[in-house]
């Protein structure tokens, strides 16, 4: 088992209210917990944006393989969450933590 870090970049058309960020949070937990084990979800604010950090285990023996899930399941995650809340993002970015 691997255990990712990894942070994401919501550069969004508008600042998130503290109801649309908790809306956020659970929603891209929710959707990893589907997929991964243990996820873990934090939050801050920054004057470009909104970054995420994100751990999740997963469940392999290799390294790639595990980048390649964690990656495949984090994009899925905001896919789903981040319309529903504020329309889509102008990027999304993700990177090892």
């Amino acid at each position: 088992m691997f255990t990712i870090d990894a942070q994401a970049f919501l550069d969004l058309p508008r600042s998130f209210t503290d109801d649309e960020l908790t809306d956020l949070i659970a929603a891209v937990v929710d959707d990893l917990d589907a997929r991964v084990i243990d996820p873990s979800v934090s939050t801050y604010r920054s004057p470009s944006g909104l970054r995420v950090m994100l751990s999740m285990t997963i469940d392999t023996d290799d390294p790639w393989v595990a980048q390649a899930t964690a990656l495949t399941a984090m994009r899925d995650a905001f896919d789903a969450a981040v319309p529903a809340i504020a329309g889509m993002p102008r990027q999304l970015a993700f990177q090892v933590a």
